[in-house]
């Protein structure tokens, strides 16, 4: 993990921070800056996949421009939407089964678990397995 990503990155070891972080952390907005809104996001709930998954798109939004996270309308309506998407996930596949597997190393399951999801990417999934110190391929 590069010095900085890793200074920025609090001691929580907490896989649902870190996939919230990855997801907010594409379109050339490292890891670091992210991190610095990690209070906010906190505050608001949006790093509890229970949150996640009460919340509609429209909450997301206001929940993200509270938290600090309001990178313009576009952009923070398309974070809200991935957000919201995850939530879905939640939803329909349950939240210990969820959390079992994203606070595991196993990448196929990860991959199989998470890929499906609206915005989730390779980027994304960078980000996690480097917050998460999971080796890849």
């Amino acid at each position: 993990m590069a010095e900085i990503e890793a200074n920025a990155k609090p001691s929580v070891d907490d896989p649902w921070e870190d996939l919230v972080i990855s997801i907010l952390s594409v379109n050339q907005y490292p890891l670091d800056v992210t991190y610095g809104s990690i209070k906010g996001l906190r505050e608001q709930g949006l790093v509890r996949p229970e949150e996640l998954r009460r919340l509609d798109q429209g909450e997301i939004v206001e929940h993200l421009k509270s938290a600090g996270c309001d990178r313009g309308p576009f952009m923070t309506n398309l974070f809200a939407l991935r957000l919201a998407s995850l939530g879905v996930l939640i939803g329909s596949k349950g939240l210990d089964a969820c959390t079992k597997i994203i606070a595991g190393r196993d990448t196929k399951a990860i991959e199989d678990l998470l890929l499906p999801v609206n915005g989730i990417g390779p980027k994304v999934m960078a980000n996690f397995y480097l917050l998460r110190e999971i080796p890849t391929k």
